[in-house]
């Protein structure tokens, strides 16, 4: 039997290995007591499972900051050129 607190987050290998009892035919209710995940979680792992395999546990980026990471390197970017043109034109007016 697992003891998991609350909000414990189950690792790829503990989830396949969940879900395979399961397709062994253990119950949903004996599995959801015995390793302390609601019903609606085994079910949706199970999906998961039988969609993706192991890979549909992994861990996706967070869409949030892909999108501030692709905007940071947008400006960086931005700001290189500037900076580039900028050495230019000084370089330009030295040599006056």
């Amino acid at each position: 039997m697992y003891c998991y607190g609350k909000k414990t987050r189950f690792t790829t290998k503990i989830k396949t290995e969940i879900v395979l009892s399961l397709l062994r035919g253990e119950s949903m209710e004996a599995a959801s007591r015995k390793y302390g995940v609601t019903i609606a979680d085994l079910s949706f792992w199970r999906d998961q499972f039988v969609e993706h395999g192991a890979d549909g546990f992994k861990r996706k980026p967070d869409d949030s900051r892909l999108k501030e990471a692709e905007r940071m390197i947008g400006k960086l970017q931005m700001e290189l050129e500037l900076t580039k043109k900028k050495n230019e034109l000084v370089a330009k007016l030295k040599r006056r």
